[in-house]
């Protein structure tokens, strides 16, 4: 049996999949593959290539504090309600993405602080070559579709399934163009699946859908919540794929609160804890000659079923 875990992104919600990897190898919980979008890509790429929880959280957690990430003020991009400045960040990031920049900008920042980011914690090899099979999404913006990236530059790869649209630029990519995952296939429970996984955990932190106490203010307003509402259906309906799902409390937190570091690590233990019975009782169900003996003959079907549409079509 071939197991997997799915790591979403959220950006700063995803610290979260760190408490969830702790727990999961302090039961003695491993892997055969793995999956990750945007910043889950960044963690799922770090333990993919054998770092453990407690090592990628001190990295991470050096990295999120050191006086560069620090100067970004990232956690203030959250809230307008929270910057009092008419030169604040948060105002000027809000600005750009409305009306775009008069200089034609394609992002409201350069890709220097990711790129830093990437090639401080990220080892410079190919994705192909992590200790555990590895697979990383990004969203191909000239053509909407979902890019799965098996081989190639790991830092590269990961940059580009991290890029923000709007905050980050996209990256090229043997000449095509591409931005965050989390687009396409926010927890790629699916592309766990692909890699010929029998049982997916997904690590789910895509971020809340709240239930309004008041009508949006205006067209632009309620455009957005409708296609935010058609997104989240739809990744719910992806996640499905997977057999077992921990969700951390924090759906509510913004993705740019990085202060929240140890908050977030804590609410993944926390969940996964919950979990860990159910996990352990249906890896056993799994390995029952007759669980076994039942993915066989789905394998042959689907072999079949392969064979038979190649000759048909």
């Amino acid at each position: 049996m071939k197991t997997a875990i799915a790591l979403g992104g959220g950006g700063a919600r995803a610290l979260a999949h760190i408490g969830v990897l702790k727990v999961l190898e302090s039961n003695n919980i491993k892997f055969d593959y793995i999956t990750g979008t945007s910043m889950g890509s960044v963690i799922g790429c770090l333990y993919a290539v054998g770092e453990k929880p407690e090592t990628i959280e001190k990295t991470l957690k050096d990295y999120f504090f050191n006086k560069l990430f620090s100067k970004m003020n990232m956690q203030k991009m959250q809230d307008e309600n929270q910057v009092t400045s008419a030169r604040s960040l948060i105002r000027k990031a809000r600005e750009f993405v409305k009306y775009g920049s008069q200089e034609g900008g394609s992002s409201f920042l350069s890709h220097s602080i990711l790129e830093d980011l990437v090639n401080t914690v990220i080892p410079d090899m190919d994705i192909s070559d992590t200790n555990i099979p590895f697979a990383c999404v990004a969203t191909d913006i000239t053509n909407g579709k979902e890019k799965i990236f098996t081989k190639g530059p790991l830092r590269k790869i990961v940059l580009a399934s991290a890029s923000i649209p709007g905050v980050f630029p996209p990256v090229n990519i043997d000449n095509v163009w591409y931005t965050d995952g989390a687009h396409v296939n926010v927890t790629p429970v699916t592309v766990a699946k692909m890699f010929g996984a029998d049982f997916v955990l997904a690590s789910d932190v895509k971020s809340k859908l709240k239930t309004l106490e008041t009508l949006p203010a205006n067209a632009k307003d309620i455009m957005n919540r409708c296609n935010f509402i058609a997104s989240h259906l739809f990744y719910e309906i992806l996640i499905k794929n997977a057999d077992v799902i921990i969700e951390p409390n924090i759906k509510q937190i913004s993705w740019s609160e990085f202060n929240k570091f140890n908050l977030m690590v804590n609410e993944g233990k926390k969940a996964a804890e919950t979990k860990i019975q159910e996990i352990q009782n249906k890896l056993k169900k799994y390995n029952t000659p007759t669980a076994k003996c039942k993915r066989f003959i789905k394998k042959i079907f689907n072999h079949n079923d392969k064979n038979l549409k190649a000759a048909l079509f």
